[in-house]
């Protein structure tokens, strides 16, 4: 199930095969299997001498079922005894107050998960003309 949700983490197991994916089979991952297998996953990949971060763009789509997993896998007692960080960015402007995100983000306050919230604004003309002429070594 594991290598079926993280395709890449076949490289972590070179003597495992790579399963064949037959979605006939009945078999559907459903949001209590994804949980227990990346709750166990993280607990078992990450400590303080290997930390793992986790970063999920666009979260602003994902529905609540994901948010839950995600909620599951941040406030698991002994995931927190490892050593994980996530982040999760959202376009602000594409949520209302009453999106999913601002539901997991008071599940996590009241699971004692700490979080920081950072709010970012967009470049503007003076700032990203400094950043490209970085970039290609040019001074303007």
């Amino acid at each position: 199930l594991l290598m079926r949700l993280l395709p890449n983490v076949s490289v972590l197991f070179p003597e495992h095969v790579r399963p064949v994916i037959n979605v006939d089979a009945g078999e559907a991952m459903n949001a209590r299997s994804v949980c227990f297998t990346l709750l166990r996953f993280v607990r078992v990949v990450s400590s303080p001498s290997h930390p793992v971060m986790l970063f999920l763009d666009d979260i602003q789509w994902a529905d609540s079922t994901a948010l839950d997993v995600i909620h599951t896998i941040l406030s698991d007692t002994k995931t927190m005894g490892s050593c994980m960080l996530f982040v999760g960015a959202y376009r602000d402007n594409e949520v209302q107050v009453d999106h999913p995100i601002f539901d997991l983000m008071e599940k996590l306050e009241i699971s004692n998960v700490q979080t920081t919230k950072v709010s970012l604004s967009g470049l503007d003309q003076e700032d990203l003309n400094t950043m490209i002429s970085d970039a290609l070594c040019l001074y303007p």
